[in-house]
Parts: C-alpha cells; structure tokens; sequence
C-alpha cells in the first residue's frame, strides 16, 4: 500500500481522455446534441455501453435528459459522466449513483490496483454490474482510452485495475 502522501499524489494526478471518434461514435454524439443541446467532451462505446462525457456544469442538465435517450438507444446502456481531469474524481463519477466509502491503493509490479470500498453489498453490487459487466467495461476504459497527461512510465496507458470491496466502519 502507498504512504498516504504517495497515495495522494497518485490519486490527484492529471489524466487524458482519448479523443478518436468513429463514424458510429459521431453519430451517438450528434444525437445526444440534437436532444440535450449539450455537446459532449467524448463518446466512447464499448459492446453494451454508450459513455458521453460532459462538462460538470452540464451534467446534472444531460442526467435530465438520460430517460430519454434510454428510449430512444434500447439496445444498450447509457451513461452520462462527468469529464474530468483528475484520477480520483474520474473514478467518482463512474460511480455516480452509489456511496463510496473510500478508495485505496495498492501496489503491484504489474499494475497499479485500486480498492473502491462500499459499506452495503447492494452498492458493491451496482457498482459491479450484472455478471460484473460494468466494472469489467470500468477497466476496459482505462486500459485503451484513459492516460496521465504526465507519466512517469511513458506506455500509453494507466496501468491499472479497479475493484470493488466491502468494507466495515
């Protein structure tokens, strides 16, 4: 486990988002302009989920908006997150919608892995995803798409893992 400075400085480090669309991604983006008036910073799809990133001062006002482009795109699940520049509040704002209470870090040769701990099992378990989908989806973006805008190890992405864990007060 880092030091609390360590950890600290790992979890406030400055990320970039990769900006590369295609042609299905630009027309999610288009779509999710003509029905919010928002422009998204990013859309990124992945096999069953659709992530528009947006600014934080329109998130609240594109979540409005997340019924009915439900409705509208059935065939798969529609997030609305927070675009932003720090590690840990990335990792807030994919799970939004659930109490996190605390995040840890540990050290691996390999990869970084970081503990996201909830104190109920129905917590972990949204943030988990049926059949672990989403945390697995979670990942995934942060494996091909999600880098530090200054690494210290120049690979091209962040080397790590999230997990969610219960924990007791």
């Amino acid at each position: 486990m880092y030091s609390s400075l360590a950890e600290n400085l790992f979890l406030s480090q400055v990320i970039n988002i990769r900006k590369k669309f295609s042609n299905t991604e630009l027309k999610f983006l288009k779509l999710f302009f003509e029905k919010t008036n928002i422009f998204p910073v990013n859309v990124i799809l992945t096999y069953m989920f659709v992530f528009f990133f947006v600014k934080s001062a329109d998130y609240f006002t594109a979540k409005s908006h997340l019924k009915k482009l439900r409705h509208i795109i059935k065939s798969r699940k529609i997030l609305v997150i927070r675009a932003e520049t720090t590690l840990i509040k990335l990792i807030f704002s994919f799970f939004d919608d659930i109490y996190i209470h605390n995040i840890r870090t540990n050290v691996n040769p390999k990869r970084d892995i970081i503990d996201v701990l909830f104190l109920s099992n129905k917590d972990r378990a949204v943030a988990v995803g049926k059949e672990g989908k989403y945390i697995k989806t979670v990942n995934y973006l942060f494996k091909n798409y999600i880098s530090f805008k200054n690494p210290v190890i120049k690979n091209g992405s962040i080397p790590l893992e999230l997990r969610c864990s219960l924990t007791s007060m």
